[in-house]
């Protein structure tokens, strides 16, 4: 199954291959009222039909009406996330880039008590009346996350005191622009739902090659619209990462394994029911340097789903290697924005800037993985079996010898899956039992790969 580029796979002792230039992914680790109307926030484009949930940066945790009241006055506060009314958000237009924040569950809205100015000032829910204390603006913060700015006072809305407790008050605050002032808009129905802004349109993409900004650089990535595309279906958007030496052409083609290993395998086992992607890393690989390559991902989603109908509770990211570590970084930082996320033979080499949310999550690695320990890969899992309220286990893995492997599914919260594989084999992302070999076309993983993301 070698493609051009590829790591070389490591082998038990007796049939080991020399390690390759994939050994050095190891050495990457590493206050008064405005008259002026608000600027837009490029980091969210709000759906005023839609309903979101708003993710805390610090913690993890929701915005959340306490005790799904539906009185006035009742305390807004952070809670862990469930998506459950209660932490679903839509966002009413006020006009001059200001919005009413309403609460799913008691159709009321996000309110400063009689109007205060004060630091500390709660956030509570109340009847909406339009007035300028119910207003809030979006402003940018980095990595996707924004800040809610209140129209009568020009204060943030945050989690008092950086808390990450369940329960914690909802305050104002001065915009010192903070990470407990940062929100993450969590899109979870409605509005454009089931499809994004691109579903309806007449595509201009189309599959091949394609180059655009983002930061200041020209990257690529290569695109596969599905054969048959309807523009009124909303489809997965799967983003393949291809490892350290490696390219998009060789995640693209499936390298000597053909269209059978093609996007690791998903275009096949898709079925031209995913939109797929593979992009380009600078020199070949995923440093993913002050952030730019989870930028340049933003960058990708944002210019493929104004053109293509994508279902935006429907994205995924899987990669080998160093690909696995930009999946795993785009888990840590994104992990509202992508539904779940598989990691072939991974390692913390791209980065976790945030890592405290849940999100659906499927490691795979060799037992005997000379490149990167499988070590590596079970602190990478045992992440998200914290951040995804997973039952602690040691779970299962095969002999060395057996030429097999076994896949575990831990107990966790509903809709946030952690599986593990463990196989005796070396680095590779295609194993096949019975055989020290690899192969696209053979191999066990995508199969299992494409039964984890098709369950959402």
């Amino acid at each position: 199954m070698r493609t051009s580029g590829e790591a070389l796979a490591s082998r038990p002792t007796r049939r080991r291959r020399p390690v390759t230039a994939a050994a050095a992914a190891v050495l990457l680790a590493a206050g008064a009222m405005t008259a002026v109307d608000a600027p837009p926030a490029a980091a969210a484009t709000v759906d005023t039909g839609a309903w979101y949930v708003l993710v805390n940066r610090t913690s993890g945790k929701a915005l959340d009406l306490s005790g799904s009241s539906t009185a006035d006055g009742a305390r807004i506060t952070q809670w862990m996330r469930h998506d459950a009314a209660n932490q679903q958000w839509q966002f009413q237009d006020s006009g001059g880039g200001y919005y009413r924040v309403k609460s799913r569950h008691s159709g009321k809205v996000l309110d400063v008590p009689g109007s205060s100015t004060a630091d500390g000032a709660a956030i509570q829910q109340w009847a909406d009346h339009g007035g300028t204390n119910q207003q809030f603006r979006l402003a940018d913060s980095d990595g996707g996350h924004v800040r809610l700015i209140a129209r009568h006072s020009n204060k943030a809305v945050e989690v008092q005191g950086s808390s990450t407790a369940d329960n914690a008050n909802v305050v104002q605050y001065a915009d010192h622009g903070g990470a407990n002032q940062q929100w993450q808009l969590a899109k979870v129905s409605g509005g454009g739902d089931p499809g994004g802004s691109g579903c309806g349109k007449a595509p201009t993409l189309r599959s091949g090659t394609h180059t655009i900004q983002s930061g200041g650089k020209s990257r690529s990535f290569i695109l596969r619209v599905p054969d048959g595309y309807d523009n009124t279906r909303p489809y997965r958007l799967i983003f393949g990462f291809h490892w350290r030496g490696g390219t998009m052409n060789d995640v693209s083609s499936g390298g000597t394994s053909g269209t059978a290993w093609s996007y690791y395998g998903m275009q096949e086992q898709s079925n031209n029911s995913a939109i797929l992607v593979a992009p380009q890393g600078l020199g070949n690989g995923w440093a993913n340097s002050g952030g730019e390559d989870v930028t340049f991902t933003d960058d990708m989603i944002k210019r493929i789903e104004a053109d293509l109908c994508v279902d935006p509770k429907l994205r995924f990211a899987m990669g080998f290697s160093y690909g696995g570590g930009m999946s795993y970084a785009l888990a840590c930082a994104r992990a509202t924005v992508f539904r779940a996320v598989v990691v072939y033979a991974g390692a913390q080499l791209s980065g976790c800037s945030g890592g405290s949310q849940p999100i659906a999550y499927f490691g795979l690695h060799g037992l005997t993985d000379n490149v990167l320990n499988i070590s590596m890969g079970r602190q990478l899992r045992d992440r998200f079996v914290a951040n995804n309220g997973c039952t602690p286990q040691n779970p299962r893995e095969p002999a060395q010898g057996s030429m097999s492997h076994v896949t575990t599914t831990y107990s966790c919260r509903a809709g946030y899956p952690v599986q593990w594989a463990a196989f005796d084999n070396g680095h590779m992302p295609g194993p096949v039992d019975g055989t020290y070999a690899e192969s696209g076309v053979r191999t066990w993983t995508k199969g299992e790969a494409w039964r984890f993301i098709s369950q959402f």
